[in-house]
């Protein structure tokens, strides 16, 4: 892998809608009265705005390698939902056979 599949648009925009997801959330925090609001000095409240952009990046990089595009609304969708895709994915057993539970009464 090489810098320029790193700096590739596709990536830019999945690392650039991640980020601007996790600046959204920061906006929101001017409707929380401030004895609510959290510590802004605390490096735990921070993390996500470096985690987020990596793993938006990283799965836009693991959809293109090692020689496709994705359009750029496609790659920011990546970027935002990226979070969700990967602790989806963490939840998936591989051996659990048991299949689908309709639930009660179906």
């Amino acid at each position: 892998m090489n810098w320029e599949l790193l700096t590739h648009p596709s990536v830019l925009f999945a690392f650039f809608g991640a980020l601007a997801m996790q600046l959204l959330s920061l906006m929101e925090i001017r409707n929380i009265p401030k004895t609510q609001r959290p510590d802004f000095k605390d490096l735990f409240y921070w993390l996500p705005f470096i985690v987020a952009p990596l793993l938006g990046g990283g799965l836009a990089l693991a959809y293109i390698f090692p020689s496709d595009a994705l359009k750029p609304l496609v790659a920011i969708n990546i970027g935002v939902s990226a979070p969700l895709i990967l602790r989806s994915m963490a939840n998936i057993n591989p051996l659990d056979k048991g299949g689908i539970n309709p639930g009660e009464g179906a």
